[in-house]
């Protein structure tokens, strides 16, 4: 009788050892799985981060707080928590930035969301990016799904802020309008040499055709 409740206790203890060690094995696959990147080894920029997956090369699938709309986003660039800014639904507004060491580049977006009847208003809001940007030309229209890109770029000369050496910096922005509804967003994007005393080359077209990804991926 002793002998058959010790067996009995044994094969208890070893299906639980089993089933212990199962649980480790899928915690640490659970956590080998979790990308290294930028993105998500800040807690508070991979809040907005659908999936561990990237949607396309190096980018994720961000998602709002508004539950608004979706876009493409840089696997390395990181939210400022401090700029973030939310309204229930209808209002979000945000910086990111993402830095290439090797290269000496330094890339800076600025993002503001609406869900507003004013959003319709074309006008008013091309005023308000030509006030922020400073740009002067037509806006080229571009169409991408159910939405429509009041899009713009130019290229300045402007002071670093802590060297305080002149630096070009190169833009790109535009603002996008769901055909479908009232949403709106307004996307600035910059790119300039990280430290200015070390040279950096930018290639335009690339910078560019990354603004225009970015732009047209956005789904309201």
């Amino acid at each position: 009788m002793i002998k058959k409740f010790i067996k009995l206790n044994l094969a208890i203890m070893l299906t639980m050892t089993a089933g212990c060690g199962t649980d480790s094995a899928g915690k640490a696959e659970k956590q080998e799985f979790i990308p290294k990147t930028k993105a998500f080894k800040d807690d508070f920029t991979s809040e907005f981060i659908k999936s561990p997956d990237e949607t396309e090369d190096g980018y994720y699938t961000f998602v709002s707080k508004t539950k608004g709309y979706t876009m493409l986003f840089p696997v390395n660039a990181t939210i400022s928590s401090a700029a973030h800014d939310y309204q229930e639904d209808y209002f979000e507004t945000y910086n990111f930035g993402e830095s290439v060491d090797e290269e000496n580049l330094s890339r800076y977006f600025t993002v503001t969301y609406e869900d507003k009847p004013s959003t319709r208003d074309i006008k008013f809001n091309l005023e308000l990016l030509t006030e922020h940007t400073g740009y002067e030309s037509e806006f080229k229209e571009i169409r991408a799904g159910d939405n429509v890109i009041y899009y713009g770029k130019s290229n300045k000369e402007l002071t670093h802020n802590e060297t305080n050496k002149k630096v070009m910096f190169y833009g790109y922005f535009g603002y996008i309008q769901s055909q479908k509804d009232q949403e709106g967003l307004h996307f600035f994007y910059q790119t300039t040499c990280k430290k200015a005393d070390k040279p950096c080359k930018i290639n335009e077209q690339v910078e560019e055709e990354r603004a225009l990804l970015m732009m047209k991926s956005i789904q309201f």
